[in-house]
C-alpha cells in the first residue's frame, strides 16, 4: 500500500507539473501571437501614415504651382497699375487670379485615428513615434502661419471698402452679375490714373503684401514637403 501510495503521489505531482508546463507554453505562445499581432498593426499604422504623407506631398506640389501663378498675376497687375492705365480693364484682367489658388489642406486620417482611438502606445519605436508627432506639430504651426497671413491679406483687400468706386462690378468675372442698365448706373472712379488716390494706394499695398505672403507661403510649404519626404522614407523602411 505504501509503495502504491508513493507511486500515485509521484504520478499526481508529474501530472501537475505537466499541466503547469502546458499552461506556461500556452501563455508563451499567446504572448508571442499578441506580439506578432501588435508588430503587424504597428507596421500597418506606419504604412497608413506614409500614404497620407504621399498625398500631402502631391497636394503641396499642386499648391506651389498655383501660388506661382498667383504671384505671376500679382506681378502683372502691379506693373500694369504702376504704368498708369487709362482703361481699368487692362489691370482688372489679372485681378481675381492674384488671390485665387489651391489651398493646401493636410491629410491626417491615419494620425487622427491613432491618437483619437488611444492606440498611440502601439507605436513601439519611440524614436520614430517622436518624429511623427514632431512632424504634425510643425506642420500645424506652419499652416497656422499661412492662415494668419492669408487672412491679413484678405482683410487688406476688403479694406478697400469703396467697392463701387473701385469698380468690382467691372471685373470680367463679375460683369455677368450686373445687367447693362445697372452697369451704367454703377459708375466707378478712374482711380487707376492717380497714384495719390486712396484706392490706388490701397490696392498697390495689397498687391505688394500679396507677393510677400506668397513667397512666405511657398517657403513654409516647401519646408512641410521636405519634412514629409524625410519622414515618409523612414516610415516606408519600417512599413515593409
Amino acid at each position: 500500500m505504501e509503495n502504491k501510495t508513493g507511486k500515485y503521489f509521484k504520478y499526481a505531482i508529474g501530472e501537475i507539473i505537466l499541466v503547469v508546463i502546458g499552461i506556461l507554453i500556452a501563455l508563451q505562445i499567446n504572448n508571442w501571437n499578441e506580439t506578432q499581432k501588435s508588430a503587424k498593426q504597428e507596421k500597418t499604422y506606419y504604412c497608413k501614415i506614409a500614404e497620407d504623407l504621399q498625398v500631402d506631398i502631391n497636394n503641396i506640389d499642386s499648391s506651389l504651382v498655383t501660388i506661382d501663378k498667383r504671384l505671376e498675376s500679382s506681378e502683372k497687375f502691379l506693373k500694369n497699375l504702376l504704368k498708369i492705365q487709362n482703361d481699368k480693364a487692362v489691370i482688372f484682367k489679372d485681378f481675381i487670379t492674384t488671390f485665387r489658388y489651391y489651398k493646401f489642406i493636410p491629410t491626417k486620417a491615419a494620425i487622427v485615428d491613432i491618437t483619437s482611438s488611444g492606440k498611440l502606445e502601439q507605436l513601439r519605436n519611440q524614436t520614430l513615434k517622436k518624429r511623427i508627432l514632431s512632424h504634425y506639430t510643425s506642420q500645424d504651426n506652419s499652416i497656422h502661419i499661412i492662415d494668419i497671413n492669408y487672412n491679413a491679406l484678405i482683410e487688406q483687400l476688403f479694406n478697400v471698402e469703396r467697392f463701387t468706386d473701385f469698380g468690382f462690378q467691372e471685373i470680367p468675372q463679375y460683369q455677368t452679375i450686373f445687367d447693362e442698365e445697372l452697369q451704367e448706373l454703377l459708375t466707378s472712379k478712374q482711380w487707376q490714373q492717380n497714384p495719390d488716390d486712396e484706392l490706388f494706394v490701397k490696392i498697390k499695398d495689397a498687391m505688394v503684401l500679396n507677393m510677400i505672403h506668397g513667397e512666405r507661403e511657398k517657403e513654409l510649404l516647401k519646408g512641410i514637403k521636405a519634412d514629409s519626404e524625410q519622414l515618409n522614407d523612414l516610415l516606408v523602411e519600417n512599413c515593409n
